[in-house]
């Protein structure tokens, strides 16, 4: 009879258990590396999303220094190569607003030192709201101007206070408001693209800066500051200067290469004085035409003048008596309009609407890359009266005007003569830029000073018409004629570059920020270079 007992099987027991833990350890292991490695790639990633949005922010910085940083030499050096940024870096690929897209796309990849292989790349377009949006920005309209019958407004209008419209009038884009609509009679005006609203978005208005002294320090570091009455004349890719009292062999001829930060600025001297031509005004006198971009400030007035004011025909009359015969007093010299032009930029002809009734859209166009900003801590206007000169002799003195006063005939009983300002303004003015007048606003000087009597009373001239193309931003509307009566038409089109595009270091809403239209994560990377 054989016992039967289990000695025999400890040994394959103590094996099968040590085989077990053995697997359980190893798979214990892989699965804490495995983790170890998620976690690790998952950091990574975590933090190549947070480099990565970063990078968007560090160049949304640059763009609110400068609303045209992507038009800088920075912005070049910033684009498609590796920025260091913690324990990784990012990558920036930007893409400036166009004709098709008015919008800034912002394309930053992230990645860390430890894992270049895992890039998380964000992409974000956005816009930033501008008064050069708008062909014509007031914040306020006053009580007694109207838009009415034969008004056409070439571009989106906006107003921060009440909105004047009486009888036909005819809005070819947008308009909004930040007051009140009111009607006047005869209501019957023509929108193009929609009815007047009161945006959300500008519940408050546009909110305008108080002064346009930042400018300074932009024109500062090219030692473009000037103090006292300054003469400008756009001569192309250059500029002259006459400054104060200056002979005309001390005009300055300055490139605007030189310019860097494409900014002038004219002061004012202490103890200066409220007239246009004191010396220590530091009021802008300016025509030409213009071969690139440049933004012009003045902490007084701007004056918009139909020829050259750095020429004050010092050779023509030597007597300093009247003004010479070869001043112009036509539309237009050699096809060439008076005021100021763009040498290589052209914009849509005749109609300045270029309104499709077809497709219920306007097609205006502007093509090249010269730009101009004219901003005026008061008025901008369209020179009217007077000239400035360099007076020589002993008994002048250097801030008396020119060509401010011309003997007119006026029969009033025995009386046959009176003093009366001599008109220095063209018969059609055009102005190619974008215009600001801080505390004030945009107009044409003395527009409804006659310029002679006859026995039946006052006589006005009347011009033909103004013609701008570019953007008018103004605390207040002034006039620029009296209808039927004197002055100028308007005929105002918006630079349609100016939805994406603006005169350097142009000045902003205070109270609007950058809009995102769009934010999402993309798999695409940025490629290096």
């Amino acid at each position: 009879m054989y016992i039967k007992d289990n000695r025999g099987i400890t040994l394959p027991v103590v094996l099968l258990a040590l085989m077990l833990l053995i697997v359980f350890g190893i798979t214990t292991l892989f699965m804490t590396s495995s983790q170890a490695k998620f976690n690790y790639r998952d950091d990574s990633s975590k933090k190549a999303l947070e480099y990565a949005e970063a990078g968007y922010n560090d160049y949304l910085w640059h763009l609110n220094d400068d609303v045209n940083f992507y038009g800088t030499e920075r912005h070049e050096k910033m684009m498609n190569v590796p920025i260091k940024y913690q324990e990784g870096y990012y990558m920036l690929d930007v893409t400036k607003p166009s004709d098709k897209d008015r919008f800034v796309t912002i394309k930053s990849t992230g990645w860390t030192d430890d894992n270049p292989d895992i890039k998380r790349t964000v992409a974000a377009k956005i816009r930033k709201k501008q008064f050069v949006h708008h062909v014509y920005v007031s914040n306020s309209d006053g009580e007694n101007i109207w838009w009415t019958t034969g008004d056409e407004c070439h571009g989106p209008y906006h107003t921060n206070g009440d909105l004047y419209i009486q009888k036909h009038p005819i809005f070819y884009d947008t308009v909004s408001y930040s007051g009140k609509l009111k009607k006047g009679t005869e209501y019957n005006p023509d929108f193009k693209v929609k009815e007047p609203k009161q945006p959300e978005f500008l519940e408050g208005g546009l909110e305008f800066p108080k002064s346009n002294s930042r400018l300074k320090e932009w024109a500062e570091k090219d030692d473009m500051v000037f103090y006292g009455r300054t003469c400008i004349y756009l001569d192309g890719d250059k500029i002259k200067i006459r400054n104060g009292n200056a002979k005309l062999e001390e005009i300055e001829t300055i490139p605007i290469s030189n310019i860097k930060n494409k900014v002038i600025y004219v002061d004012n001297k202490e103890n200066w004085k409220d007239n246009k031509f004191d010396l220590d005004a530091g009021n802008i006198f300016i025509s030409g035409k213009l071969k690139g971009k440049l933004t012009i400030a003045s902490a007084n007035n701007i004056y918009i003048t139909a020829t050259d004011p750095t020429y004050w025909y010092d050779e023509e009359d030597k007597n300093h008596r009247n003004p010479p015969e070869t001043y112009p007093k036509g539309s237009s010299k050699d096809g060439i309009p008076y005021g100021i032009t763009y040498s290589n930029t052209t914009f849509s002809p005749e109609n300045l609407s270029c309104w499709d009734e077809n497709k219920g859209i306007w097609t205006r166009y502007a093509k090249g890359d010269d730009m101009l900003g004219l901003i005026a801590q008061n008025d901008i206007m369209i020179l009217h009266y007077g000239w400035p000169r360099y007076m020589e002799g002993e008994e002048d003195y250097y801030n008396k005007p020119y060509w401010n006063y011309k003997w007119r005939k006026r029969i009033l009983g025995n009386w046959l003569k009176e003093s009366f300002i001599y008109d220095v303004a063209p018969e059609n003015m055009t102005i190619h830029a974008s215009l600001f007048a801080v505390n004030g606003g945009f107009g044409y000087e003395a527009y409804d000073v006659p310029d002679e009597y006859n026995w039946w009373g006052p006589i006005y001239t009347k011009k033909g018409n103004i013609t701008l193309w570019g953007n008018i931003t103004q605390w207040e509307r002034k006039a620029v004629g009296i209808i039927n009566t004197s002055g100028y038409n308007k005929r105002y089109a918006h630079d349609p570059r100016m939805f994406y595009d603006y005169p350097p270091h142009i000045l902003e809403p205070i109270n609007v920020g950058w809009e995102i239209h769009d934010w999402k994560e993309v798999d695409e990377h940025v490629k290096e270079k």
